[in-house]
């Protein structure tokens, strides 16, 4: 190269302090992905050290127990113990290369290193309880070590990211702006151009021009105010007809889809959908991802429903992974002060140019939407309110009145067999009078089953949280292992078919608690389609016609719900265990088949 020639980077400064800066940047964002990788892995070892550690000492401790009954039992358990240390890889590690403090050294080092535990009890339990403290205060160490580093590495990031931005402004913005301002104050209008001289050039054609873009001007002027008289009614249409289904009946998927499609031709967008809450979606009875002909926007399959919920504006994404070309996206939450249910996200070519008008009337769509399911989720939780209002009002007169005028005969009936002479005793009065005894018991204990199902209450969430609830109850009340599978999240339910159906499940644990004998229990709820099952399975001793007619008054309730529900109840005993199995047909499905034989009709 000639000496007198600048270097490459004397001769282009600006570019190169930006690859400079650029390289600077891509080095600390390695350098966050690193520590974030150490950090991930740095936590699983810890803890998974931790959890063998406390594990170990707990083998020694049942060691201990069973030493004088089982030796051969405190042997093994000792041997697992000591192999769980001995085999961790971060404890290996630290024999090898030695612990990152003299405390944890010392601990280690005292720990048995080969061999099984052949003599009486290692004095291992205090140490190793010793060592797991100082790996948990290691391991909060590490963990504000790397968090420590991410923290400087983010700030020095946003240095960088702040100085590129003010040099680029400095490059891009003032100093050209420099030169134009002492063109402007010697009398010129400078126009855009790519450089000094392209802006003098544009300059002298820009007298000559003028007068033709003053026609043009008028006539796109013209079109525009067409354009958006245009848009104002087929707006104005649009909410009226969202007004008025949402008015006539809940949302459904068929009305939202034919919303999203008239959505489509007024904002010129390719693609559109409303993504809503998961507790949303079980409100209306629809999936998570509501689009015409189930094509949703690009941005909608790329990522989960949490990231699409935070999209507000108009904003460019990248189309896919590998295309990366920038399409618009038009999104407005659909929420309101109090609470977010959903958004609503347009998608266009990526020569559509959405304005602030399209972004108006997302938001009007989206707020009118909002408050829709506002209402209705205000209406459900005031319909299972009113409903357990009255309910636990019923329980109460049953208890001032009922309850106590049983226990008042239960307590006469007791004094008249107690002055009963001994041979009225023995004949068929006191038999009689025993009858009557047993039928007043079993009055009563009906009495309290039913007071028990109306003081039931419902959870503010719904059927799937006050099921979960049940579950959990019935799980601490046993030593049973009770799972819940639900698979009708989305099926909208009304407010006597969610009680009916906890009423049975609880019926169900209930005998699985106190007369199965079982180990585990399985609640399962699905959907078909057109009818919901709900199965209620045990691993126990099943049910015998013995056992069912002593407890023949709950399976006789289970059966009446079910039929208050339009379905039926099958309690079988497929060899080994139990099953109850409900099945019934939703209000919801059936009018919804109501409405499509309407339709159908009218058409």
């Amino acid at each position: 190269m000639n000496a007198a020639q600048p270097a490459p980077y004397r001769r282009h400064p600006l570019y190169a302090k930006t690859c400079a800066v650029l390289a600077c940047l891509v080095a600390l964002i390695t350098l966050l992905f690193v520590s974030e990788r150490m950090r991930i892995d740095g936590d699983i070892a810890y803890r998974q050290t931790i959890s063998n550690l406390r594990e170990s000492a707990r083998l020694w401790r049942l060691a201990a127990l069973e030493a004088p009954a089982s030796p051969e039992a405190a042997a093994s358990a000792r041997m697992h113990a000591d192999l769980l240390v001995r085999n961790d890889t971060l404890l290996a590690d630290w024999r090898q290369r030695g612990a990152p403090s003299a405390a944890l050294d010392g601990l280690v080092k005292a720990l048995p290193d080969a061999g099984p535990v052949s003599g009486g009890r290692l004095d291992s339990v205090t140490t190793i309880d010793a060592l797991r403290t100082e790996v948990e205060r290691e391991a909060e160490a590490h963990a504000g070590v790397i968090a420590l580093l991410q923290a400087c590495t983010a700030m020095l990031l946003l240095t960088g990211v702040a100085t590129l931005a003010w040099g680029a402004r400095s490059a891009f913005v003032v100093r050209p702006a420099l030169t134009l301002q002492a063109l402007t104050q010697a009398g010129h209008t400078t126009p855009e151009g790519r450089d000094e001289i392209d802006r003098l050039l544009k300059l002298q054609n820009h007298l000559s021009a003028r007068l033709r873009s003053e026609k043009d001007e008028s006539a796109r002027l013209k079109r525009i105010v067409e354009d958006h008289i245009a848009f104002a009614d087929q707006s104005l249409d649009l909410l009226h007809y969202i007004c008025a289904q949402l008015a006539e009946d809940v949302p459904s998927r068929g009305t939202l889809e034919a919303l999203l499609q008239r959505l489509l031709g007024i904002s010129r967008a390719r693609r559109v959908a409303l993504v809503l809450s998961e507790s949303s979606a079980h409100l209306l009875g629809v999936d998570v991802v509501v689009s015409p002909g189930g094509d949703p926007p690009l941005i909608v399959r790329d990522r989960v429903v949490h990231e699409l919920m935070t999209l507000s504006g108009v904003r460019a994404v990248s189309a896919s992974k590998g295309t990366g070309v920038p399409l618009p996206v038009l999104a407005s939450p659909v929420r309101v002060p109090s609470e977010t249910y959903g958004v609503l996200i347009c998608e266009g070519d990526p020569d559509t140019r959405f304005e602030p008008r399209h972004l108006h009337l997302m938001e009007t769509i989206a707020s009118v939407l909002a408050h829709a399911i506002s209402n209705l989720g205000r209406d459900v939780r005031d319909r299972r309110m009113v409903l357990l209002e009255e309910r636990n009002a019923i329980a109460r007169e049953l208890h001032d009145s009922l309850a106590q005028s049983l226990s008042y005969m239960k307590i006469q009936l007791a004094r008249l067999q107690a002055v009963l002479p001994e041979d009225l005793a023995k004949s068929d009065v006191g038999q009689i009078a025993q009858a009557i005894r047993e039928g007043i018991d079993s009055a009563y204990r009906h009495l309290r089953e039913l007071l028990t199902t109306f003081r039931t209450s419902m959870h503010a969430q719904g059927l799937a949280s006050t099921l979960e609830e049940v579950v959990d109850e019935f799980a601490s009340r046993s030593e049973i292992q009770i799972s819940i599978d639900n698979r009708i999240r989305r099926m909208r339910l009304t407010v006597n078919e969610e009680l009916h159906v906890v009423q049975i499940v609880r019926e169900a644990l209930t005998n699985v608690v106190r007369h199965a004998r079982a180990s585990t229990a399985l609640v399962q709820l699905s959907s078909s389609g057109s009818e919901v099952t709900v199965t209620i399975e045990d691993d126990g001793r099943g049910i015998t016609r013995e056992h069912g007619d002593e407890h023949h008054y709950g399976l006789a309730i289970m059966r009446e719900r079910a039929r208050s529900l339009g379905g039926r109840l099958d309690i079988r005993s497929p060899g080994t265990g139990s099953r109850v199995v409900l099945t019934f047909v939703p209000a919801s499905i059936t009018a919804e088949k109501a409405r499509s034989r309407a339709s159908d009709s009218d058409r």
